[in-house]
């Protein structure tokens, strides 16, 4: 009984029902603990002493009554249902109905082919009420379509622009001129103009006025609805996993939805009995948990691409990945500016994953496209894109770059410029020494990366006096090579306690004796140099690696960084001499460690693999073989990679060039004011300006939604579908565009539901 939802005569509350029992009990041989159930059963039994076909009859109208009434209150749901989504698709074709766009060619129909007499496209300006229909080839009214029943003198039946599309085009603006003065369709405007006001206004229909218990109930249902939809949004925020072992049946703690949602059940006393009530439909099962996910993940991407649109300029980013589930993700991400006044700014935007099947140019470049429009975004507008530098999207021929410039021509292709950083610095690394010297770091984090020798390495930092920022030694990145420098740091200053673990190690008696001794006789005098001079050149590239990943930095401000870089090694290299004593004496330090000196490898008369310069003083010999030939290979690679980047900006040089170069950003917040003024007066140098800041310079946002793609798609839910994954893709990476349950609530009204909350 404490499930009863509504109390009546026959029906008690609880309280009521025991007070009445507790009355009786011990007084009469048989209790209904209840007055009413008892003259119900003295009925029932006077009625059957008397005729029991009497009382089976009785019996059978009460169930044909109930029946009956459950037929009729479902039958006006059916309709209330019907009636709303009759709205929401008469709001649809007044307010969101496909139009052409100015460059849409439109078809020769055969009936109109002999006089080459095609659909005009200024049709549609001058009749707002026109609308043309790409299926069907023809053209409507889309008020008379929605609103006129009948029309011509008489209630004739309608017929073409209502019924079916008009496809004459010789006799269109007669009949569009005479279509607009008939009565049915004024009629059919007036009844639009009232329907969009009521829509957009929120009133409540006639039939919801009248029906106020159903109104009630609307707003009950919208109030269960939005704490478990805020839940499933918390859990998706926060990349946490909804489901758990079991997620059926009374609510529990066996998943994160369901323990949060019943601990927001416990100050919520509507929500409680919602959850705790018989009835069927709870909006907490997987599907429904797959609808608000969805739903969300549309309204974000909706802002978005309104926005991108808006922008009138974009430019695309992409890079693929492979997920827990071995499937190629691809993910499109836009670059484009937003805000007014002051508030100007770049935005990088995720838009979706899309899963590939063949990595050529041609399927990625149709992917890349297929994606955009997708989701709604003018690929006219596309003023860049931005990739790594692999052959298949950089090719010049049949790359991913070239195929996509071929539908949207005014896409510049710019290679990511932390790409190019990395290249240059993984190229310069090939001369043998550094190569050599990287190796065996790598080598040395293997051998100390076992649960045994690690702690012995620890055992000596902890027993030392120093203290330390790291407590191991770190990988080598195969793939990031700017980010070895924080490795190659770490080894340098934990070298001391490194050798300390290696020379324990060689004093145990099982295989790994003769390993340790290996590393120690390794580490020779190239190797200590080589050392030093990767991790002052590593040093270099790292700020630079970090500033060029920032979302805000436009293709001038990356290019000027990588020459600032170029010239301060470049003084670096000037300064040889002088600088490379320094690393001469840190080196010599090291080797104190290791009881060696600093000599130079023997000298042969032939050598082809390795310098051999005939020079007797170690630290001449290994600045002439080491140092400079890595550093002036740095700076050429560097140099070299840039260089594309430079040749794109030859097309802006009008914006920064001579005395206005200084104010570079003055220049950039000016003419990004999105005021009308100033786009009349310097249309040009305002598109200009925010082409520029359009283009794309890392492919940094695609890599960072990869990182997000590992936390939420991982081996205990590697078969999620690429809707799901999108959804939840959307509300972990866009925390800044704002979302209320709200807003998913009227999502998910759009489609008919078993509970009635469509306000």
């Amino acid at each position: 009984m404490s499930k009863i939802a509504r109390t009546s005569w026959l029906v008690p509350s609880p309280d009521t029902f025991v007070r009445s029992a507790l009355q009786t009990t011990g007084i009469e041989p048989v209790t209904t603990g209840y007055l009413p159930h008892s003259l119900m059963v003295k009925g029932i039994e006077l009625a059957e002493s008397i005729s029991k076909s009497m009382m089976a009859r009785t019996a059978m109208n009460n169930m044909l009554g109930i029946r009956s009434r459950a037929l009729r209150r479902q039958a006006k749901e059916q309709q209330q249902r019907k009636e709303a989504q009759a709205a929401a698709a008469a709001r649809t074709v007044l307010t969101n109905l496909w139009s052409p766009q100015a460059n849409y060619l439109f078809p020769l129909l055969n009936n109109n082919a002999k006089r080459n007499i095609k659909f005009q496209q200024r049709w549609l300006d001058k009749f707002n009420w026109l609308s043309y229909s790409e299926k069907l080839e023809g053209a409507f009214c889309k008020y008379c379509v929605v609103f006129a029943k009948s029309g011509g003198k008489g209630s004739q039946a309608l017929g073409s622009r209502v019924k079916h599309a008009f496809q004459n085009w010789k006799k269109a603006l007669e009949v569009f001129e005479k279509h607009s003065k008939h009565e049915y369709h004024t009629l059919s405007l007036l009844k639009s103009e009232q329907f969009l006001k009521s829509f957009s206004s929120g009133q409540p229909s006639i039939i919801d006025i009248l029906d106020t218990e159903r109104m009630k109930q609307k707003k009950e249902n919208r109030l269960n609805l939005l704490p478990i939809i805020e839940c499933v949004m918390l859990c998706r925020r926060q990349e946490l996993a909804l489901r758990g072992h079991k997620d059926a049946g009374p609510i529990c703690f066996k998943s994160n939805f369901r323990a949060i949602l019943k601990y927001k059940a416990k100050d919520l006393n509507h929500l409680k009995h919602f959850l705790e009530s018989d009835g069927r439909y709870k909006y907490t099962s997987a599907k429904i948990q797959n609808e608000i996910i969805s739903s969300a993940g549309d309204i974000l991407l909706e802002k978005i691409v309104k926005e991108v649109n808006s922008a009138k300029c974009f430019s695309v980013l992409a890079d693929e990945t492979t997920d827990i589930s071995v499937k190629e993700q691809l993910a499109l991400c836009v670059r484009y500016v937003v805000g007014s006044d002051e508030n100007v700014f770049v935005c990088e935007r995720f838009l979706k994953y899309i899963e590939i099947y063949s990595l050529t140019g041609k399927d990625i470049a149709s992917t890349i496209v297929n994606g955009l429009n997708s989701c709604g975004i003018d690929c006219s507008n596309m003023y860049g894109q931005g990739y790594d530098g692999a052959s298949n999207m950089s090719g010049r021929f049949k790359g991913t770059q070239k195929i996509v410039r071929e539908t949207c021509p005014k896409a510049l292709y710019v290679h990511c410029a932390a790409h190019s950083l990395n290249l240059a610095v993984s190229t310069s690394c090939d001369i043998q020494a550094i190569r050599n010297s990287l190796g065996l770091v790598e080598k040395m984090y293997c051998f100390l990366n076992t649960p045994k020798r690690k702690n012995v390495l620890l055992s000596v930092i902890n027993e030392s006096d120093i203290d330390t920022r790291s407590k191991s030694i770190k990988h080598l990145c195969a793939t990031r090579w700017v980010e070895r420098y924080t490795a190659i740091n770490d080894f340098v200053e934990l070298f001391p306690y490194v050798i300390q673990t290696l020379e324990k190690i060689c004093e145990w008696n099982d295989t790994t004796l003769t390993d340790a001794n290996i590393l120690m006789k390794a580490m020779d005098s190239e190797f200590l140099i080589s050392l030093q001079v990767i991790k002052v050149l590593f040093s270099y590239g790292l700020p630079l690696c970090k500033l060029l990943e920032k979302v805000n930095l436009d293709l001038k401000e990356a290019v000027d960084l990588a020459e600032v870089t170029v010239a301060t090694i470049q003084r670096l290299r000037g300064n040889i001499t002088e600088e490379f004593k320094q690393l001469f004496k840190e080196a010599e330090k090291m080797a104190n460690i290791l009881d060696i000196t600093i000599s130079i490898k023997r000298l042969s008369k032939k050598c082809t693999k390795r310098a051999n310069p005939s020079i007797n003083d170690p630290e001449e010999n290994y600045r002439v073989t080491i140092a400079i030939p890595y550093i002036d290979s740095f700076i050429q690679q560097l140099n070299e990679r840039f260089l594309c980047h430079k040749n794109v900006l030859k097309g802006f040089q009008c914006l920064f060039s001579g005395t206005y170069s200084d104010d570079f950003d003055e220049l950039l917040q000016f003419y990004l004011d999105t005021d009308k003024q100033i786009k009349e007066m310097f249309p040009n140098l305002h598109f200009l300006v925010q082409i520029l800041c359009s283009l794309p310079v890392s492919t940094a946002t695609p890599e960072r939604t990869f990182s997000c793609l590992k936390r939420l798609k991982t081996y205990l839910r590697n078969t999620m579908t690429e809707t799901r994954l999108n959804g939840l893709t959307m509300l972990a990476v866009h925390t800044d565009i704002p979302l209320s349950a709200e807003e998913v609530l009227d999502e998910l009204a759009k489609k008919p539901r078993k509970l009635d909350f469509v306000l």
